[in-house]
């Protein structure tokens, strides 16, 4: 299929949330892995927190520029485009961990507005599922109303369970109103920004792939449009990735036209 021909959510070694395994996880891993897959596009997005932004805790204390850009320059293949990006954390305060004067650095840019797994840093960490589904829709919000580079910004992997622990993820999605979907979709849409498609929809039961399938429906009837991403972190993530992208892409009925636009990409500031 068409569609999934990329993938722009890799991490490498030096995205230290993997432990030793990520060591394994070199650019030339990540670039066989591309070249097997038939891709054209593959974009490396490790963890970043921008020394300039106050902030940072934790890993992304060394999660800055000077550690991520030591992976470059990439490799490059004869039919694939590697990229350079980052994942650019979002605390609490609703801080976006990149100055804009450094938007220029990446190719490719994903802020991930539900990572709420890190309690104290990205949410208070006490929040039931009614709360966390309204900090979905808030952070989604606030980061469509900055003035960002959106045709090289990516939001990424909207129903992981990094929304909330256990299946209180499903939970939370659940409660959250198609009016309020439709509503941050036809602004995303506006905006020309990126929606991710990343989760297992090889091992999901049905019942939950639905609530997984219903944002995303919503997205596609609002224009969006969407790219794929593994956020792999150790080389077994590849292992079916390009069966799973392309179940997404068909169960979502998606063709060329609902892509985001990968192959301008690193062409223009």
């Amino acid at each position: 299929m068409a569609f999934a021909d990329h993938d722009l959510h890799i991490h490498s070694y030096l995205s230290q949330c993997a432990g030793e395994k990520r060591y394994t996880q070199t650019t030339e891993a990540i670039l066989h892995y591309a070249e097997a897959n038939g891709f054209n596009t593959i974009c490396v997005t490790d963890h970043f927190w921008d020394e300039t932004i106050p902030g940072s805790r934790g890993m992304y204390e060394e999660q800055t520029y000077a550690h991520i850009s030591s992976i470059l320059p990439l490799p490059q293949g004869e039919n694939v485009r590697f990229l350079f990006g980052c994942e650019a954390e979002m605390d609490r305060y609703y801080t976006i961990a990149l100055a804009p004067e450094h938007y220029d650095r990446f190719d490719f840019i994903i802020i991930p507005t539900n990572h709420l797994h890190m309690s104290g840093f990205t949410c208070r960490g006490d929040e039931d599922a009614a709360e966390r589904a309204r900090l979905w829709c808030d952070r989604l919000d606030y980061v469509l109303e900055q003035d960002l580079p959106f045709h090289k910004i990516g939001i990424a992997h909207l129903t992981d369970t990094g929304i909330m622990a256990g299946k209180g993820y499903l939970e939370a999605l659940s409660l959250i109103p198609d009016e309020d979907y439709i509503r941050l979709f036809r602004k995303a849409a506006d905006r020309g920004v990126g929606i991710e498609l990343n989760f297992n929809w090889l091992n999901t039961p049905e019942d939950e792939m639905e609530i997984h399938l219903r944002p995303y429906r919503i997205a596609k009837e609002e224009g969006c449009r969407f790219y794929l991403g593994s956020d792999a972190h150790t080389p077994g993530v590849f292992e079916r990735m390009k069966e799973n992208f392309e179940k997404i892409a068909a169960r979502l009925e998606l063709d060329d036209s609902h892509k985001f636009p990968v192959s301008e990409l690193g062409r223009r500031a």
